[in-house]
């Protein structure tokens, strides 16, 4: 006989997991009427609650969630590695869920975890998040929530994060000392925080050297190599070639190369600035100016503010912390000495 799961109650009452275990567990917040539906639809369906589990709810499970829209990625992967090293020094395990930029599998994600009764979760949110309910279900369930890169500042979370506006300001302001004046940007969604303080970095360049900015020198996109690719196309439907531009990632500034070089446009003649970098860069044929991110410094500082939260008796106050992004990158030649 198949083992009755919570998601199979919640699937035939079309609620969610987390009502679901929490209307078990006669959570006040759920109605009296729902309560009364999920038990008696338990019964039926001859549900039996893992009694493993339910121990360890009243428990700590020495484990935390974190949640990336990808994993294959030239910052997301650098990041989790600092996070992983801050964990195994604490002595936490780490589970990992990748949303793929997919708001539906990020909750999904989300309630899995909080069924495993995670001790605390880091989000790094899908790049179209909106629906912020299910962060109202991590609060209400007592679990610890972390935001890192991307987030919502005021949600009554934490949330760790590189200092976007500012950096990209020293970056662009790297542009225009170099004598660059027709200046383009690809920025990502305005709806992230990420896609809109890099763009008002942007702006604070332009302005802060008198250079105006037409409306044709903007594409708003995502922040892959499919979305800068397809944003180049549409920035030189509007206009011509810039003499240089700033990408809101890496992988939106590849997108972009890979756009030019398909079109025989040469990459020489646009100087690519872009908002974090790879151990790469230094191949390509035109290599980028990048505005390096503290990727592993990111990861840990992250889990740090966490564990704090963790560990405390008392209510958190939540905090915005903001690391200073690094130095522009001119000369990414690696240099190697022979030991020996």
């Amino acid at each position: 006989m198949k083992n009755v799961r919570l998601e199979d109650i919640a699937k035939r009452l079309n609620i969610t997991k987390v009502s679901v275990s929490k209307a078990l567990r006669d959570y006040p917040d759920i109605s009296v009427e729902t309560r009364r539906k999920v038990k008696k639809l338990a019964r039926e369906m001859g549900y039996r609650p893992n009694l493993q589990a339910r121990s360890l709810a009243s428990s700590k499970t020495k484990t935390v969630g974190v949640i990336v829209p990808k994993i294959a990625h030239y910052f997301f992967s650098p990041t989790i590695e600092g996070i992983y090293r801050a964990a195994q020094e604490s002595g936490y395990k780490v589970i990992i869920g990748i949303s793929l930029e997919d708001e539906t599998l990020q909750k999904e994600h989300i309630e899995s975890m909080m069924d495993m009764r995670v001790d605390g979760l880091l989000v790094s949110l899908s790049e179209k998040t909106t629906d912020t309910e299910v962060f109202e279900d991590v609060r209400r369930m007592g679990i610890d929530l972390v935001f890192f890169d991307r987030g919502i500042s005021g949600s009554g979370f934490s949330y760790v994060r590189v200092e976007d506006r500012k950096a990209a300001k020293k970056a662009v302001s790297h542009l225009t000392g170099l004598g660059y004046c027709d200046i383009a940007h690809i920025s990502g969604y305005q709806t992230s925080e990420i896609g809109k303080d890099r763009k008002l970095g942007f702006l604070d360049a332009m302005e802060e050297a008198g250079l105006d900015v037409p409306d044709s020198s903007f594409v708003e996109s995502g922040f892959g190599e499919e979305d800068g690719y397809f944003a180049m196309e549409k920035l030189l439907d509007q206009r011509e070639l810039p003499e240089a531009l700033f990408a809101v990632t890496f992988p939106v500034g590849l997108g972009v190369l890979q756009f030019m070089q398909q079109n025989n446009i040469d990459p020489a003649r646009v100087q690519i600035l872009t908002f974090g970098g790879s151990n790469f860069n230094w191949a390509l044929k035109s290599p980028f100016l990048c505005s390096h991110q503290p990727t592993i410094d990111l990861g840990k500082r992250a889990f740090s503010q966490l564990l704090e939260e963790m560990k405390s008796d008392k209510e958190q106050k939540p905090k915005l912390v903001e690391i200073p992004a690094g130095e522009i990158e001119e000369d990414p030649s690696p240099s190697y000495t022979r030991s020996g």
